[in-house]
């Protein structure tokens, strides 16, 4: 299943400093309803963060997978072969 290969950057027209996961709820002004649905989409992708790390402990999501390197550069031609 794969879950979270989205990637969301989403601003409000009229606060476009508004950044919920630094501001808060409390930094909505005028009871802005795209501010307002930024903290909620903030407020869920913390609560599905939760849930995933609750089902596997183990699993990190902030180390991305590392990639072994070949022995042999593929880009370097063989002089020899």
């Amino acid at each position: 299943m794969k879950v979270r290969a989205r990637k969301f950057e989403g601003r409000c027209a009229r606060h476009k400093r508004y950044n919920p996961a630094v501001d808060g709820p409390g930094a909505i002004r005028g009871g802005c309803p795209r501010c307002r649905l930024l903290l909620e989409i903030w407020e869920a992708s913390l609560c599905l963060n939760g849930l995933i790390r609750s089902f596997d402990p183990k699993y990190d999501d902030l180390k991305r997978p590392v990639e072994k390197a070949p022995a042999v550069d593929p880009r370097q031609m063989s002089l020899i072969d």
